[in-house]
């Protein structure tokens, strides 16, 4: 294992990496990731950054290689193994036309007006190589590092990404900083167990499990509580704020909140049957509201009255959701025990 000194400064070359990829200066990148691996990274997080290095200059075979190296090191790495498998199957297309263009020409007489036609189809493979990366790295998944692996709420108001961490009784402001998750500021509690969070321009809203409390919260220096309110079950699970209205859900009583802004309690106007065996997201982006069954890892779209229009299952064996996020772009995940959220397009899960 290597010493703490060492591990310090293969990571210092990493991180490195991440901001000279960021900025388009791929060759000094690849250095810097060869640096941190000959330093003793040995981390599937660097090999896989490298090989999207060596795509964006067109060295495949370098590539392929260290996507199958972070795979050697962690077989369980979602975005190593999409990477691998978009690329294995570009570069197949590719060869496949190219053998196709040498059969043809073996087959025909070698005339002017077919030479041309060649030539044409070289071109137009060439520069299917050449825009390759782009093509490959258009919609990419995003994990970045945070410092907590209990991570149970996600939300964001536009500008900030806030995490909420029930264990340590923390909630996270961060931003995504040169391609890094970047935490601004670390609130720590002592009276709450936040689960969930919804962030509005004004407010910051909390759901507490434990004291079975919905705290609402003004953007200052230690996030204060201004008010709380009861929850209408004995389990919440998740909340949402739609822009005029704050949303809850329950696991016990198998309900979605709308809650009445003009009650001084926030008692519930109106409440809906779930469809989740375990909720633990609810979601708004402006055209549907969405819920997250995390034990049956399914995500569903409503229309306003919540009923279902659709349904998207998604695949993720042997690991457990504990937070996630839908907005109009991406959809944000962290999973029990793993100190990282993956940011996915999405287009790539809810297909």
């Amino acid at each position: 294992m290597p010493g703490v000194d060492i591990t310090h400064e293969s990571m210092r070359h990493y991180y490195r990496g991440r901001v000279f990829e960021s900025t388009g200066e791929i060759d000094i990148a690849i250095d810097e990731y060869k640096k941190a691996i000959e330093l003793g990274a040995n981390y599937a997080d660097i090999y896989n950054s490298l090989g999207r290095a060596y795509a964006k200059k067109g060295l495949f075979d370098e590539a392929r290689n260290s996507f199958r190296k972070a795979l050697e090191i962690n077989p369980l790495y979602l975005e190593a193994q999409r990477n691998l498998t978009e690329l294995e199957t570009k570069l197949t297309l590719i060869e496949r036309s190219k053998k196709q263009v040498l059969q043809a020409e073996a087959r025909k007489p070698f005339t002017r007006k077919y030479s041309i036609l060649v030539v044409i189809v070289l071109v137009v493979i060439i520069s299917t190589i050449l825009v390759l990366p782009k093509i490959f790295y258009s919609q990419k998944i995003e994990i970045y590092s945070i410092p907590s692996e209990n991570i149970s709420g996600i939300s964001t108001d536009g500008k900030n990404i806030w995490l909420c961490d029930w264990f340590k009784q923390e909630i996270y402001q961060g931003q995504i900083v040169s391609g890094d998750f970047v935490i601004k500021k670390t609130f720590k509690f002592e009276s709450i167990f936040p689960m969930s969070l919804s962030a509005e321009k004004n407010f910051l809203w909390s759901c507490d499990a434990w004291s079975k409390k919905i705290n609402k919260h003004v953007y200052d220096d230690k996030l204060s509580i201004i008010r709380s309110y009861p929850t209408p079950g004995k389990n919440p699970s998740s909340i949402c704020w739609d822009g005029k209205n704050l949303w809850s859900s329950d696991i016990d009583t198998d309900k979605i909140y709308r809650h009445n802004m003009s009650d001084p309690e926030l008692k519930p106007d109106l409440n809906f049957k779930g469809v989740c065996s375990r909720q633990i997201g609810f979601f708004y982006d402006g055209s549907y509201f969405w819920s997250v069954d995390g034990e049956k890892q399914i995500i569903y779209k409503h229309l306003p009255d919540m009923s279902v229009v659709k349904k998207y299952q998604l695949n993720f064996p042997e690991r457990k959701i504990s937070g996630i996020l839908i907005d109009k772009k991406y959809i944000w995940i962290t999973f029990e025990g793993e100190p990282q959220i993956i940011r996915y397009p999405r287009k790539k899960l809810l297909t």
